[in-house]
């Protein structure tokens, strides 16, 4: 009996060591799959007297800050000063990630009063490769005469930054 335990004890100890590095941590790497984004978080309508842009701006601009972590392979973009009907109900972003090009389009749920806002909102791109990558928001607010954001960036050399377009027409520039 104590034959057959000792060779099923030690293939199991085995296994449990091999499962773990030198931290105790597994080394079973991370799934991958398809690049797949979604819209984590939405701030309220916000007050037109301050902007929470990092650098220079205001309620006259809209701007995306992005950060790529290259060992989970997440992109994280904040788009601040992002347009949208005062009552929205659920707003939502509908991530597209097709040949180079990172397509955000977002939308509200209902235009349910007779006033537009500015919102902050956080997506996610999960299993996005390293590398280089235009960034484009679709966005249902924007006058025509306002250029749309999209900008190119090499996550390898420039994992964070910000990119920001000025804006004239409302609810922009209260």
């Amino acid at each position: 009996m104590k034959r057959r335990i000792l060779p099923v004890l030690s293939l199991v100890l085995l296994l449990a060591f091999a499962a773990c590095d030198e931290a105790g941590e597994s080394t079973t790497p991370v799934t991958t799959g398809d690049p797949a984004g979604q819209l984590t978080s939405a701030t309220e309508c916000k007050s037109f007297m301050k902007s929470t842009l990092t650098g220079p701006g205001s309620s006259s601009e809209s701007a995306v800050l992005y950060d790529y972590d290259a060992d989970t392979r997440i992109l994280t973009l904040t788009h601040v000063n992002a347009g949208f009907n005062c009552c929205p109900g659920e707003l939502s972003a509908t991530v597209t990630v097709s040949e180079g090009t990172v397509t955000i389009a977002e939308r509200e749920r209902e235009a349910g009063c007779h006033c537009n806002c500015l919102f902050d909102l956080g997506i996610e791109v999960r299993n996005l490769p390293a590398g280089e990558w235009s960034i484009v928001f679709d966005e249902p607010y924007r006058h025509a005469d306002d250029a749309a954001i999209s900008f190119t960036v090499d996550l390898r050399s420039e994992p964070s930054g910000e990119h920001s377009v000025p804006r004239r027409f409302y609810p922009w520039g209260i």
